[in-house]
């Protein structure tokens, strides 16, 4: 049955008689105790989030209930909410850009709140061998390419590659003294990575999988136990430890976090927006990286005497890349320092970091421009996915690998613009006899009344007009989105166009 699925059932907690789980542990406290942790770093458990991840520890727990498919209803969740009156709901408040920004104060506080927790847990003098910090970045197998020698009457400079937007997620940890523990490794696949991708991987590494290839709080949870758990007890690392991380509420599971404290992993929400800032990997680690990795493709190539990088090459590559990264340990440990974390000192930090950034006269060059792109126009493709359900996805990912299009004629737009932006080309299909004559009728119709059809139709039968705002609205900054309102083809893109740049219905 689906998740989905409206046919009621008893409403239960999770330390009901007829639960065949240890009675001595109170599994409901648990839950509500992950909730406070999470209030308590600024965020607030969802509805949703709270379903979820209660589904996700049932089934860890290999725990019978009667929840349809192991996903707790809504009468379990009003139950839950009576049993706990101390848990109040609150509709959170949306803060304007300025006002989500990190200013010198949100620093100075955190600081203080945080050294107060380390001391409180004794935490404040261990080595930086038990300090650690994780952050994921997306590595493009066809990163921009150095500049090459030509002729002086040539003009223009080609070079053949499959596709740019083919890459990968890699999740990094290292600790403050530059010890880089096992990576993970992202694969856009469904069920399972394919072997000859998982041989490739050196020992000890992770290799997760999703749709569309990036990290989710499955496969983060999934790393944390599986890989850098059993690493750290290989090290002879003694807990607890600090793992320092961004706040990303989606990897905040409940499991996760229980799993955390039973084993003496402290994890640390970094301030918000405050990336550039306090993310020792953004901060000193992955440009480096990256300017490594694009010299170290064309490197690997030659060596091997090929003319082009497989999908199954790639963890060799990236063996590669870091084995000839140089100063790596030096490198993120002075990332460590910059972002105040070790040693532990708010002073560290460059608070006049956003002034400085404003008088930059640093030139952007092509290259910058180039990798911004690439990551950019990949977490746009992530937020348009995130926000169509998985049905729709799911859909368009098999009409894609049947090299058709969707039978629903009302969603082949939708699906055009996400064959666009994940860089997939057009099914070269035509039209059945039918679907030529509806075409034709429709040829009848003046344009402008043809993209309103469709647009409401869509927006009405699918809720995407609350879709595409969260999309716009979310993506502004990116060069995808730019792309997209510039491009008057597409069916609901010209409907706005046409309302003088207003969506909505008539």
């Amino acid at each position: 049955m689906s998740k989905n699925s409206k046919n009621k059932v008893k409403s239960t907690n999770l330390n009901d008689n007829d639960s065949k789980a240890p009675k001595k542990v109170n599994e409901e406290q648990k839950i509500v105790d992950w909730i406070l942790f999470r209030a308590q770093r600024g965020l607030p458990v969802t509805k949703t989030e709270l379903l979820d991840s209660v589904e996700q520890y049932v089934k860890l727990l290999k725990k019978e209930t009667p929840f349809i498919d192991n996903r707790p209803s809504r009468h379990w969740y009003e139950g839950f909410r009576k049993r706990h009156p101390q848990l109040a709901i609150r509709k959170p408040q949306n803060l304007t850009h300025s006002r989500a920004a990190v200013t010198n104060d949100d620093l100075k506080d955190w600081f203080e709140e945080q050294g107060k927790y380390l001391q409180e847990k004794q935490l404040t003098k261990i080595p930086p061998k038990r300090i650690f910090n994780c952050d994921e970045t997306y590595v493009s197998l066809f990163p921009p390419s150095e500049k090459v020698l030509l002729d002086k009457g040539s003009r223009s400079a080609y070079k053949v590659v499959d596709s740019k937007k083919e890459g990968f997620t890699v999740l990094f940890m290292y600790s403050a003294d530059g010890d880089r523990a096992q990576p993970m490794l992202m694969f856009p696949y469904k069920t399972e990575v394919p072997q000859k991708i998982v041989k490739n991987c050196p020992e000890g590494w992770g290799v997760g999988l999703s749709d569309n290839g990036w990290m989710t709080a499955e496969s983060f949870y999934e790393y944390i136990t599986n890989v850098f758990y059993p690493w750290l007890v290989k090290q002879g690392t003694e807990f607890s430890i600090v793992i320092y991380l961004d706040n990303h509420s989606s990897h905040m599971t409940m499991p996760l976090v229980t799993f955390c404290r039973e084993k003496g992993i402290e994890l640390i929400g970094l301030v918000p927006n405050s990336t550039h800032i306090m993310q020792p990997l953004d901060i000193s680690f992955f440009h480096p990286f990256k300017e490594t990795w694009k010299k170290a493709v064309p490197r690997w190539k030659n060596s091997k005497n090929i003319a082009r990088v497989k999908k199954e090459d790639f963890p060799l590559v990236l063996e590669f890349a870091l084995k000839n990264m140089k100063e790596e340990k030096n490198t993120v440990i002075s990332g460590f320092k910059a972002a105040g974390l070790y040693p532990f000192d708010s002073s560290a930090v460059d608070y006049d970091v956003f002034n400085k950034r404003k008088k930059s006269k640093t030139p952007v060059t092509e290259e910058k421009i180039q990798d911004k792109l690439s990551e950019d126009e990949q977490k746009h493709l992530l937020t348009f996915e995130n926000n169509l359900s998985k049905d729709i996805l799911e859909a368009f990912n098999n009409a894609w690998l049947n090299q058709t299009w969707p039978e629903d004629s009302e969603m082949r737009g939708l699906y055009k613009y996400w064959l666009q932006i994940s860089g997939k080309p057009e099914p070269q299909i035509n039209l059945t006899l039918s679907e030529s004559v509806v075409s034709k009728e429709n040829d009848s119709k003046s344009a402008n009344e043809k993209y309103t059809t469709l647009t409401h139709k869509v927006f009405h039968n699918m809720a995407l007009y609350a879709i595409y705002l969260n999309i716009c609205l979310r993506s502004m900054a990116t060069m995808a989105l730019v792309c997209l309102f510039s491009d008057p083809t597409l069916p609901i893109i010209q409907h706005i166009h046409s309302q003088g740049g207003r969506a909505g219905y008539n």
